[in-house]
């Protein structure tokens, strides 16, 4: 499973899962990485098989080969912009020019930042734009060698309660939330009213409205679907209580799903979990799929191995009777002749018909062995027959 930073909510929700995950017997190594886009690219190159992903990413990774499956939104990871200093900002226009941090290169929060920057037209390939980790970001921020900087996390991130609680240190509120939204699909505005994170402290000190994409659970298209369901199963149990941002019994979900998703994640949230998947352990539940397919290939397999014999032998049958059609018709011409000239003719078109049949007769099975010589010794009493009338005809012994 690919997190995220270290000590970042993608590896703390990394390690609950793992935790939930392992004692229905399902092994989970936890790799760290850069973010949302570092985790995509993971996917792709199947280092991984399940990855935490920010709504919006997707689009930034070649998918050509439809490799990544969606399974679900987990919860609303809001995009905090922290400043410091003097007046508070108004707009991201207001950072052209300024020392700012936009997280880890193949993070979502760079994917984020970038294109809010340069909406505002701001380049973000400057020397004033740095790609620092959260951590380092913060200490900056603190430190006044940074004038603003990026993260996109959930509110319990240690990293965010920090900055909140530094009065010198502010954080900008997306006052055209509706507009943002209209130009960036995966942005839900977000209002965050005074005193919800901590009503102590009183933080936020003010209302503020966020632009927050949705963390997403997506994984290998090939992933095993009891997998998927027992993944789903951990999502409700972390996510489905809710928190300050996010009512209860929203997540995991749907809606702010912006990869396809994979089909057992689809029917899961559909349709509800399976009877099996409620009352079997994951020993028994990971072989039900095998057990299905097996019992339906026996289904299929059992009245095809008795009906394929059969064919075989209507086949034959069928081509026998064919043979005896026209040792038949080769018969009453032998009968009709009138001559010995005649006779003769049609004596030749008996063997033409024997040579004929002769490489079907060598495809003839063993055990239907019985209808090749039946066909010769009928084919030997009629020109025996024939050859008898012919001796006659011309005046001579017939033949032995």
């Amino acid at each position: 499973m690919a997190t995220g930073q270290p000590g970042g909510m993608y590896d703390r929700h990394g390690e609950a899962y793992a935790a939930r995950l392992e004692r229905i017997g399902l092994k989970v190594e936890l790799k760290p990485t850069a973010g949302s886009v570092d985790n995509l690219k993971r996917l792709l190159n199947e280092d991984v098989d399940v990855a935490f992903v920010q709504g919006g990413t997707y689009s930034l990774v070649e998918d050509s080969g439809e490799k990544i499956r969606g399974i679900a939104a987990l919860y609303y990871e809001p995009l905090w912009v922290f400043h410091g200093g003097g007046p508070g900002l108004r707009s991201l226009s207001e950072l052209a020019g300024r020392r700012i941090s936009i997280g880890l290169s193949g993070s979502g929060t760079e994917a984020v930042a970038t294109a809010l920057l340069r909406a505002h037209g701001i380049p973000v390939n400057t020397p004033n734009v740095e790609r620092l980790p959260n951590p380092v970001a913060r200490e900056r921020l603190a430190q006044g060698r940074l004038q603003a900087a990026f993260f996109v996390t959930a509110y319990g991130d240690p990293v965010i309660a920090e900055l909140l609680s530094q009065s010198q240190i502010r954080l900008l509120s997306f006052d055209r939330g509706p507009a943002y939204a209209r130009t960036f699909p995966a942005l839900t505005p977000l209002a965050l009213r005074e005193g919800t994170l901590d009503l102590k402290q009183n933080l936020p000190p003010q209302d503020v409205t966020l632009l927050a994409p949705a963390a997403l659970l997506a994984c290998r298209a090939g992933l095993h679907p009891r997998v998927v369901d027992e993944l789903l199963k951990v999502a409700q149990t972390i996510h489905g209580p809710g928190t300050l941002l996010d009512p209860p019994l929203r997540f995991p979900s749907r809606e702010g799903l912006d990869i396809p998703q994979h089909e057992a994640a689809d029917i899961y949230l559909t349709h509800g979990q399976s009877f099996l998947s409620r009352n079997l352990p994951y020993a028994l539940l990971r072989w039900t799929l095998p057990a299905r397919v097996l019992v339906i290939s026996l289904l299929v397999w059992i009245p095809l191995a008795r009906f394929l014999p059969e064919l075989g032998r209507w086949r034959i049958d069928r081509r026998f009777s064919r043979l005896y059609t026209a040792l038949r018709d080769a018969d009453r011409r032998l009968g009709a002749a009138r001559d010995a000239a005649e006779l003769k003719m049609a004596l030749a078109e008996l063997d033409r018909v024997c040579a004929e049949a002769e490489p079907l007769c060598q495809k003839i099975p063993p055990g239907r062995q019985r209808h090749l010589y039946d066909w010769r010794i009928h084919v030997d009493f009629v020109r025996s027959r024939a050859h008898a009338r012919l001796a006659a005809m011309e005046g001579a012994p017939p033949a032995s």
